[in-house]
């Protein structure tokens, strides 16, 4: 298994790179701007570095040769249209997305009215983003998992997570990191799991949260 994970830089990716090195035995590319000096290699045998701009699009069909599977953390239409055009150009059919809540509308509850008291431009504006998932959902040539991801923050000790299907009111306030690297991880092993949906991921228990813990 072959695995590229777009915007290797990020945080999520950090803890994505450590499960999956230790839980898997894919081969990982690490792709994202100037990773060499920003990204140390724990197990080099395993890991390759390819400093890049995601939306170079030449530069990315060559790095998405061979791969399985393309992890895209970084949510942008241009991100997401360009991976999709690069992914079609190398062959590869499947792509998991880390996004965020508040795409549809979709978050209520307590922490739903918090959330457009204060943060109200965070749920506004997102069309473009919309389109991009459309588009990756009526292209036959991709499987895609699109993640929308509730308020983050590091937990170590609290791995667990809860999805909430499409359509469906997300009322969660956070979720760790940790948690979205172990789903991630989780379709790596398993890459028909949750395929072509766009699901909302939180932590159980933070559903009657009026806002974030850190907050």
């Amino acid at each position: 298994m072959k695995v590229i994970i777009l915007g290797a830089t990020g945080q999520i990716s950090g803890f994505l790179i450590e499960r999956l090195l230790r839980e898997t035995d894919a081969e990982l590319t690490l792709f994202g701007h100037n990773v060499t000096n920003r990204v140390q290699l724990s197990v080099p045998e395993r890991e390759n570095i390819v400093d890049g701009d995601i939306l170079d699009i030449a530069t990315l069909v060559h790095a998405l040769k061979g791969q399985d599977i393309v992890f895209l953390n970084v949510p942008t239409a241009d991100a997401m249209n360009g991976t999709a055009t690069a992914m079609q150009q190398a062959s590869i059919r499947r792509l998991i997305v880390s996004g965020t809540i508040g795409l549809y509308d979709e978050v209520g509850g307590k922490f739903g009215e918090w959330g457009k008291s204060s943060m109200g431009a965070y749920f506004s504006n997102r069309q473009p983003e919309r389109n991009a998932i459309d588009a990756l959902d009526s292209d036959s040539n991709i499987d895609y998992t699109y993640v929308r991801m509730s308020m983050l923050y590091n937990n170590s000790k609290n791995d667990d997570y809860t999805l909430i299907p499409f359509g469906e009111m997300v009322t969660g306030a956070q979720v760790s990191r940790q948690a979205v690297a172990r789903f991630i991880t989780d379709m790596v092993k398993t890459p028909t799991l949750q395929i072509n949906k766009n699901v909302a991921i939180i932590e159980k228990g933070s559903e009657n949260m009026s806002k974030p813990s850190f907050y």
